[in-house]
């Protein structure tokens, strides 16, 4: 996954923190799978053990097809974890 990918899926993630309309979030939902799953394919095969499935969760959670509906204020964790998993784990899924 290119670094600029990576980026941009951490900031959509984090600004997805703020009250916006509804169809940011599903833009949201669209690029946080794709970025979730390529995550946790190139995760795979970096030799990862752990992340690719942690991934592979975010990528089911965020998922535009069968969206999971929690509260804001749940989505505001989650939006923030998810974020801060992508950015530390970087080095890990680029390449």
């Amino acid at each position: 996954m290119p670094l600029a990918a990576i980026y941009i899926a951490v900031g959509l993630l984090i600004l997805g923190v703020l009250p916006l309309p509804y169809g940011y979030y599903i833009l949201l939902r669209i690029v946080a799978t794709a970025a979730f799953a390529w995550a946790a394919v190139t995760a795979h095969q970096n030799g990862e053990r752990t992340w690719p499935w942690i991934f592979s969760l975010a990528a089911v959670l965020y998922n535009p097809i069968l969206p999971v509906f929690l509260p804001k204020e749940a989505w505001i964790v989650i939006n923030m974890g998810s974020a801060a998993a992508l950015f530390i784990n970087r080095k890990k899924i680029v390449k």
